[in-house]
């Protein structure tokens, strides 16, 4: 072979691995960032981050009848629901499923479908992810420091006496680039040794106030007691914020959706009426030169009569 001919196919060669890399640049780019998606998913930072401001709810319930109260299994209590609680600055969210314990029961609905029992609250009691200790709370259930937390009532905020520490909450519309977190038991039958592990998947979502429910489907759904969506912002150099913009909320059909917190923004009031004001200084002037045209006017000679 030539020298020619060698060099040619060097130079043929080396254009070949230069378009190669060029077409796939962005595609190798796209694998770097799956792969950080993926690792900042598969890490536990997000999960403990969470868990201080996150606890199962323990909610007991029995039955009356006649001013004789009813149990089940020779227990005080006849039946009793597990779900997740959010710590909110001032309160705690709550799902139905606290206020109405008996009403996803199958063995309430067959021995009450002739209403002779009255299903009223026995005993609550709560404790965290990692705890194994279940501690009796007072949700003052039935009173106002209890109330709906959205139109659907399928989530409720228990109000505290201190807005003390809680999870921040992002109320604002907008693209939110986020994770979804679901609380899972480790079986569907769920009793006092239940135990509980968060999972986090990436999520995104365009939030409006016109449009704060979105439909959900998580797997195996029959082991899920809750779960919420935050966001992670920067907060300053060095300091990530997560703020929770919505809540997994359970419709009493077993299905869930995604509550956004998204709300009207007073951006918007304090543009409209920022523009308001505009309109308001500009009629002034106007109203001012005008003034100013008149006075000019009355400050010509007339002939007196």
């Amino acid at each position: 072979m030539t020298r020619g001919n060698h060099f040619f196919r060097l130079i043929c060669t080396v254009l070949f691995v230069i378009v190669s890399l060029t077409t796939s640049a962005q595609s190798f780019q796209d694998a770097i960032n799956h792969l950080a998606n993926r690792r900042i998913e598969n890490s536990t930072i997000i999960n403990d981050a969470l868990a201080p401001a996150l606890s199962v709810i323990r909610q007991q319930y029995r039955l009356e009848r006649g001013g004789d109260y009813y149990g089940k299994s020779n227990r005080p209590y006849y039946g009793e629901t597990y779900t997740l609680g959010i710590k909110v600055s001032g309160g705690t969210i709550l799902q139905r499923g606290v206020i109405v314990p008996w009403e996803s029961d199958d063995d309430y609905q067959r021995v009450n479908k002739d209403n002779k029992y009255k299903a009223e609250w026995y005993k609550t009691l709560q404790r965290s992810l990692q705890d194994s200790i279940w501690q009796a709370v007072e949700l003052e259930l039935g009173t106002q420091y209890v109330s709906s937390f959205n139109s659907d009532n399928t989530l409720y905020i228990h109000t505290d006496a201190m807005s003390d520490f809680g999870l921040p909450t992002d109320e604002t519309p907008g693209k939110k680039h986020g994770y979804l977190v679901w609380a899972y038991t480790s079986s569907s039958v769920q009793d006092s040794t239940i135990r509980v592990n968060l999972r986090q998947s990436s999520y995104q979502v365009d939030a409006t106030p016109d449009s704060t429910t979105i439909s959900l489907t998580p797997s195996d759904a029959d082991k899920v007691i809750g779960g919420l969506f935050v966001v992670p912002i920067i907060e300053r150099a060095g300091y990530i914020k997560l703020l929770m913009a919505g809540v997994a909320a359970k419709k009493s059909d077993g299905s869930w959706y995604l509550q956004l917190l998204t709300k009207e923004t007073e951006t918007l009031t304090k543009m409209e009426s920022k523009s308001k004001g505009k309109a308001k200084r500009k009629k002034d002037k106007e109203q001012m030169k005008q003034k100013d045209v008149n006075a000019t006017d009355d400050s010509e000679p007339t002939p007196i009569k």
